[in-house]
Protein backbone atom coordinates (compact mmCIF):
# COMPACT_ATOMS: atom_id res chain seq x y z
CA UNK A 1 0.00 0.00 0.00
CA UNK A 2 1.37 3.73 -0.94
CA UNK A 3 0.95 6.63 0.59
CA UNK A 4 1.61 9.89 1.12
CA UNK A 5 1.11 13.61 2.08
CA UNK A 6 -0.57 15.79 -0.35
CA UNK A 7 -2.04 19.53 -0.26
CA UNK A 8 -5.33 19.78 -2.07
CA UNK A 9 -7.05 23.24 -2.36
CA UNK A 10 -10.41 24.26 -3.10
CA UNK A 11 -13.35 24.44 -1.28
CA UNK A 12 -15.58 21.48 -3.23
CA UNK A 13 -12.34 18.52 -2.99
CA UNK A 14 -11.85 19.71 0.69
CA UNK A 15 -15.62 19.22 1.93
CA UNK A 16 -15.44 16.17 -0.51
CA UNK A 17 -11.94 14.76 2.12
CA UNK A 18 -13.25 16.02 5.02
CA UNK A 19 -15.97 14.09 4.83
CA UNK A 20 -14.31 10.87 3.84
CA UNK A 21 -12.68 8.46 5.94
CA UNK A 22 -9.34 9.32 5.05
CA UNK A 23 -6.55 11.32 7.50
CA UNK A 24 -6.34 15.04 6.83
CA UNK A 25 -3.73 16.17 9.14
CA UNK A 26 -4.04 19.85 9.02
CA UNK A 27 -6.72 22.37 7.11
CA UNK A 28 -6.12 25.93 6.22
CA UNK A 29 -8.24 28.70 6.00
CA UNK A 30 -7.36 32.33 4.76
CA UNK A 31 -8.44 34.72 7.89
CA UNK A 32 -10.65 37.24 5.62
CA UNK A 33 -12.88 34.29 5.19
CA UNK A 34 -13.03 33.37 8.58
CA UNK A 35 -16.67 34.01 9.96
CA UNK A 36 -17.80 32.75 6.38
CA UNK A 37 -20.76 30.11 6.26
CA UNK A 38 -18.35 27.89 4.22
CA UNK A 39 -15.73 28.45 6.69
CA UNK A 40 -17.50 26.76 9.65
CA UNK A 41 -18.65 23.85 8.19
CA UNK A 42 -15.05 23.30 7.01
CA UNK A 43 -14.17 24.11 10.64
CA UNK A 44 -17.10 21.89 12.08
CA UNK A 45 -16.40 18.78 10.00
CA UNK A 46 -12.26 19.34 10.66
CA UNK A 47 -13.00 19.23 14.31
CA UNK A 48 -14.97 16.50 14.13
CA UNK A 49 -12.37 14.33 12.88
CA UNK A 50 -9.75 15.99 15.23
CA UNK A 51 -8.51 17.72 12.77
CA UNK A 52 -5.96 21.02 13.33
CA UNK A 53 -7.09 24.47 12.20
CA UNK A 54 -4.44 27.27 11.24
CA UNK A 55 -5.69 30.15 9.66
CA UNK A 56 -3.16 32.16 6.96
CA UNK A 57 -3.00 35.93 5.31
CA UNK A 58 -4.06 35.09 1.09
CA UNK A 59 -0.08 35.52 1.14
CA UNK A 60 0.80 32.93 3.61
CA UNK A 61 -1.80 30.88 2.11
CA UNK A 62 -1.17 30.96 -1.71
CA UNK A 63 2.93 29.31 -0.35
CA UNK A 64 0.64 26.61 0.77
CA UNK A 65 -1.59 25.46 -2.07
CA UNK A 66 0.87 27.09 -4.47
CA UNK A 67 -2.36 28.14 -6.79
CA UNK A 68 -4.19 31.22 -5.39
CA UNK A 69 -6.13 31.83 -8.15
CA UNK A 70 -7.94 28.69 -7.69
CA UNK A 71 -7.96 27.83 -3.89
CA UNK A 72 -10.62 29.61 -2.87
CA UNK A 73 -9.33 30.42 0.88
CA UNK A 74 -9.23 26.98 1.60
CA UNK A 75 -6.40 24.25 1.58
CA UNK A 76 -5.67 20.93 3.42
CA UNK A 77 -2.67 18.22 3.97
CA UNK A 78 -4.08 14.96 3.16
CA UNK A 79 -2.81 11.59 4.19
CA UNK A 80 -4.16 9.89 0.81
CA UNK A 81 -4.57 8.16 -1.61
CA UNK A 82 -4.30 5.01 -0.85
CA UNK A 83 -3.11 3.66 -4.13
CA UNK A 84 -3.00 -0.21 -3.79
CA UNK A 85 -0.07 -2.07 -6.16
CA UNK A 86 -1.58 -4.01 -9.22
CA UNK A 87 -0.59 -7.36 -7.68
CA UNK A 88 -3.14 -6.81 -5.29
CA UNK A 89 -5.78 -7.10 -7.45
CA UNK A 90 -9.22 -9.17 -5.96
CA UNK A 91 -9.29 -12.19 -8.25
CA UNK A 92 -13.39 -11.17 -8.82
CA UNK A 93 -12.17 -8.35 -10.52
CA UNK A 94 -14.16 -8.20 -14.38
CA UNK A 95 -13.53 -4.62 -16.04
CA UNK A 96 -10.49 -2.44 -15.47
CA UNK A 97 -9.16 0.92 -17.65
CA UNK A 98 -5.36 0.56 -17.79
CA UNK A 99 -3.70 4.77 -19.05
CA UNK A 100 -1.05 4.26 -21.26
CA UNK A 101 0.91 7.47 -21.11
CA UNK A 102 -2.34 10.30 -19.75
CA UNK A 103 0.82 13.10 -18.78
CA UNK A 104 -2.45 16.10 -18.52
CA UNK A 105 -2.92 16.18 -14.83
CA UNK A 106 -6.64 17.86 -15.52
CA UNK A 107 -7.23 14.65 -17.72
CA UNK A 108 -5.85 12.18 -14.96
CA UNK A 109 -8.61 13.48 -12.51
CA UNK A 110 -11.25 13.48 -14.89
CA UNK A 111 -10.51 10.05 -15.56
CA UNK A 112 -10.37 9.06 -12.27
CA UNK A 113 -14.06 10.63 -11.39
CA UNK A 114 -15.23 8.71 -14.10
CA UNK A 115 -13.95 5.59 -12.81
CA UNK A 116 -15.17 5.81 -9.42
CA UNK A 117 -18.59 6.84 -11.18
CA UNK A 118 -19.18 3.98 -13.25
CA UNK A 119 -19.01 0.20 -12.62
CA UNK A 120 -15.62 -0.49 -13.48
CA UNK A 121 -13.74 -2.29 -10.96
CA UNK A 122 -10.70 0.14 -10.85
CA UNK A 123 -8.37 2.01 -12.76
CA UNK A 124 -4.50 0.84 -13.18
CA UNK A 125 -1.83 4.00 -13.44
CA UNK A 126 1.48 2.62 -14.27
CA UNK A 127 3.97 4.56 -12.58
CA UNK A 128 6.22 5.18 -15.53
CA UNK A 129 5.11 7.71 -18.57
CA UNK A 130 1.99 8.90 -17.02
CA UNK A 131 0.87 11.75 -14.62
CA UNK A 132 1.46 11.70 -10.90
CA UNK A 133 -1.05 11.56 -8.33
CA UNK A 134 -1.01 15.69 -6.68
CA UNK A 135 -3.24 18.28 -6.01
CA UNK A 136 -4.36 19.11 -9.69
CA UNK A 137 -5.33 15.70 -10.01
CA UNK A 138 -7.20 15.93 -7.02
CA UNK A 139 -9.15 18.73 -7.69
CA UNK A 140 -10.33 18.02 -11.65
CA UNK A 141 -11.54 14.87 -9.71
CA UNK A 142 -13.55 16.67 -7.35
CA UNK A 143 -12.28 15.06 -4.66
CA UNK A 144 -13.72 11.67 -5.75
CA UNK A 145 -9.93 10.29 -6.45
CA UNK A 146 -10.27 9.14 -2.69
CA UNK A 147 -13.51 6.50 -4.03
CA UNK A 148 -11.80 5.10 -6.84
CA UNK A 149 -9.94 1.96 -6.94
CA UNK A 150 -6.33 2.51 -8.30
CA UNK A 151 -3.34 0.53 -8.99
CA UNK A 152 -0.07 0.65 -9.73
CA UNK A 153 2.27 -0.94 -11.54
CA UNK A 154 5.99 0.04 -13.04
CA UNK A 155 5.17 0.33 -16.52
CA UNK A 156 1.93 -0.06 -18.58
CA UNK A 157 3.92 -3.38 -20.61
CA UNK A 158 4.50 -4.85 -17.05
CA UNK A 159 1.45 -4.12 -15.97
CA UNK A 160 -0.23 -5.40 -19.53
CA UNK A 161 1.83 -8.52 -18.52
CA UNK A 162 0.52 -8.79 -15.68
CA UNK A 163 -3.11 -8.98 -16.06
CA UNK A 164 -2.58 -11.28 -19.36
CA UNK A 165 -1.78 -13.72 -16.91
CA UNK A 166 -4.64 -13.35 -14.72
CA UNK A 167 -6.44 -14.28 -18.47
CA UNK A 168 -7.41 -10.24 -19.21
CA UNK A 169 -8.61 -9.67 -22.82
CA UNK A 170 -7.05 -6.83 -23.70
CA UNK A 171 -9.30 -4.12 -25.95
CA UNK A 172 -7.00 -0.79 -26.64
CA UNK A 173 -8.64 3.02 -28.06
CA UNK A 174 -7.80 3.54 -31.41
CA UNK A 175 -9.33 6.02 -33.95
CA UNK A 176 -7.72 3.94 -36.72
CA UNK A 177 -9.39 0.87 -35.83
CA UNK A 178 -12.69 -0.31 -38.15
CA UNK A 179 -14.39 -1.87 -35.26
CA UNK A 180 -16.80 0.31 -33.30
CA UNK A 181 -16.60 0.70 -29.47
CA UNK A 182 -20.40 0.10 -29.12
CA UNK A 183 -20.52 -3.25 -31.44
CA UNK A 184 -18.32 -4.55 -29.16
CA UNK A 185 -19.46 -7.75 -27.02
CA UNK A 186 -16.88 -7.49 -23.59
CA UNK A 187 -15.31 -11.17 -23.02
CA UNK A 188 -14.53 -10.23 -18.89
CA UNK A 189 -12.38 -10.33 -17.27
CA UNK A 190 -11.46 -7.32 -19.36
CA UNK A 191 -9.23 -3.89 -19.82
CA UNK A 192 -9.17 -0.94 -21.89
CA UNK A 193 -6.08 0.30 -22.33
CA UNK A 194 -6.26 4.21 -22.90
CA UNK A 195 -3.37 6.12 -25.00
CA UNK A 196 -1.40 9.65 -24.79
CA UNK A 197 -3.62 12.64 -25.25
CA UNK A 198 -1.79 13.49 -28.44
CA UNK A 199 0.02 10.09 -29.75
CA UNK A 200 -2.61 7.41 -28.83
CA UNK A 201 -1.35 4.14 -27.97
CA UNK A 202 2.05 3.48 -27.76
CA UNK A 203 3.20 0.54 -30.33
CA UNK A 204 4.32 -1.81 -27.09
CA UNK A 205 0.60 -1.50 -25.66
CA UNK A 206 -1.06 -1.92 -29.16
CA UNK A 207 1.26 -5.10 -29.85
CA UNK A 208 -0.29 -6.27 -27.16
CA UNK A 209 -4.41 -5.81 -27.50
CA UNK A 210 -6.31 -8.42 -28.12
CA UNK A 211 -8.92 -6.34 -30.32
CA UNK A 212 -8.53 -2.32 -31.57
CA UNK A 213 -11.55 -0.96 -30.74
CA UNK A 214 -12.48 3.10 -31.58
CA UNK A 215 -15.57 5.64 -30.93
CA UNK A 216 -18.15 6.06 -33.84
CA UNK A 217 -17.30 9.79 -34.25
CA UNK A 218 -19.83 12.54 -36.47
CA UNK A 219 -19.63 15.59 -38.45
CA UNK A 220 -16.37 14.70 -39.97
CA UNK A 221 -14.79 14.63 -36.27
CA UNK A 222 -11.86 12.47 -35.53
CA UNK A 223 -11.55 12.34 -32.16
CA UNK A 224 -12.22 13.14 -29.16
CA UNK A 225 -10.24 13.90 -25.60
CA UNK A 226 -8.96 11.36 -23.62
CA UNK A 227 -11.29 11.86 -20.18
CA UNK A 228 -14.88 12.38 -22.54
CA UNK A 229 -13.40 8.83 -23.84
CA UNK A 230 -12.53 7.33 -20.53
CA UNK A 231 -16.33 8.42 -19.78
CA UNK A 232 -18.09 6.36 -22.49
CA UNK A 233 -15.70 3.45 -21.81
CA UNK A 234 -16.31 3.48 -18.04
CA UNK A 235 -20.27 3.07 -18.82
CA UNK A 236 -19.64 0.52 -22.01
CA UNK A 237 -19.73 -2.40 -19.82
CA UNK A 238 -23.64 -1.66 -18.59
CA UNK A 239 -24.96 -1.99 -21.86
Amino acid sequence: MIRHLITIFGRKPVIEALRSEHKVARLHIARDIKHSAITQQLIELAEANETEVKYHSRRELSYISKNSRQDQGVAIDLVAPKLNLLDDLPSNTKNLIVLDGITNPLNLGIIIRSVAASPLDGLVLPRKGNATIGPLVYKASAGFLLRANIYQCETTVSGLNYLQGRQFKLYGLSSHSTTKLNETVLKAPSVFILGNESKGLSSEAEAMCNQLVSIPMANGIESINVSAAATLVAFHCLY
